[in-house]
């Protein structure tokens, strides 16, 4: 009877022990399954189907890249503002903002009544030096025949000479305005005037519209020229020393080179104005430019930006053994530029690298992860 009860007593326990085991058995089973695979094998169809293409690394020279902001910037000679030297009132417009003009081209047309003014006052003058002017020859003729006063002939060369610093003060003034006293017929008055472009370009803005009143020197239109055109770029303290000229700006579209860096320290902005000369590239005037400059030039071995797999901060590459199989091999990344990046391997190997299908081999391998739980 003792052996019975302790029979009966002992057969839960076993049981207990039997169902840990299996649940033991069961999660080591599970776990085994779910743990990611470390390589594949992959026969020769699916290797094309895959796209796998092999490689090794290549030596290219790599720059450490320094962000630059900067702004496309006309040359003030290359810059225009148009004004009209007198008062006036606009009577016609020739252009509109856009308009590709030459040098030389009418942008419109000024009347002026101190330009009527100037005129009357050229002739005015100069009717009054010819006068002095045979004054003066008269008194010489006299005082050289001992007739005439000598205070007479002196006082009619300083007025020839007053009249003549006046006449040539009066066509320096047309000249300025664009009348060129020589082209003038006499007594002729003339009433408007052509507003001229000194430079060829492009017109950026006008101020101008007919009927308008102007005062001496107003800005009426605005005139730019994109030929010159360069990019001012802001270099912060701490980069200053890798920034040296003749260096090369890439930004999306074109490059620049470095010509130049101010001597101006920004002391709120802790920059430096970096100027460059755009290669080739067309930008606008005020435009905004996010570059790379190539800086630190030096050696290292590259990949194509396709053999890298890249998951979170890490990253890894894959080889393929002598015995055809397909591993990961983790890797740390530098530089990326022209669609190669800088790889640098904490352990080296000697075999052929995946440079096209990494990113296939990389879903086979996490294929079925997460799926079930």
């Amino acid at each position: 009877m003792k052996n019975t009860n302790a029979l009966i007593h002992f057969l839960p326990f076993t049981f207990c022990l039997f169902l840990v085991g299996c649940t033991k058995t069961e999660t080591a089973v599970t776990e085994e399954s779910t743990a990611a695979p470390t390589e594949l094998k992959l026969t020769a169809e699916q290797e094309k189907n895959f796209g796998i293409t092999l490689g090794n690394p290549e030596t290219r020279t790599v720059y450490d890249a320094i962000v630059l902001n900067g702004v496309v910037e006309a040359p003030p000679q290359q810059t225009a503002s148009v004004s009209f030297p007198l008062t006036g009132i606009v009577r016609s417009i020739n252009v509109l903002a856009g308009s590709q003009v030459g040098k030389g081209s009418t942008l419109a047309t000024i009347e002026s009544l101190e330009l009527i003014q100037l005129q009357e006052d050229y002739w005015k003058t100069l009717g009054q030096l010819t006068f002095a002017e045979q004054e003066r020859q008269r008194q010489t003729t006299l005082t050289q025949e001992d007739v005439g006063a000598k205070r007479k002939l002196q006082q009619a060369e300083s007025e020839a000479r007053v009249l003549e610093a006046a006449k040539l003060g009066l066509e320096a003034k047309l000249q300025v305005i664009g009348i060129d006293p020589k082209n003038l017929k006499t007594n002729q008055i003339v009433r408007t005037i052509a507003l001229r472009s000194p430079i060829a370009g492009v017109v950026k803005m006008t101020h101008a519209t007919i009927g308008k009143s102007i005062t001496a020197g107003e800005s009426l239109f605005e005139v730019m020229n994109q030929t010159g055109a360069r990019l001012i770029f802001k270099v912060f303290e701490k980069d200053l020393p890798q920034v040296k000229a003749g260096q090369k700006v890439i930004f999306a579209g074109g490059s620049a080179t470095i010509t130049g860096l101010s001597s101006n320290f920004d002391p709120t902005s802790r920059t430096v104005d970096a100027y460059a000369a755009l290669n080739g590239t067309r930008l606008l005037a005020g435009q905004y430019v996010n570059g790379k400059l190539e800086a630190s030039p030096r050696q290292a071995e590259t990949l194509p930006e396709t053999a890298v797999v890249r998951t979170g901060e890490a990253a890894h590459i894959f080889i393929k053994t002598p015995q055809g199989i397909y591993q990961p091999v983790d890797v740390k990344t530098g530089v990326a530029q022209e669609g190669f990046v800088e790889v640098i391997f904490t352990k080296k190997t000697s075999s052929p690298i995946v440079i096209t299908g990494a990113q296939t081999l990389q879903a086979e391998l996490t294929k079925g992860l997460g799926e079930e739980e």
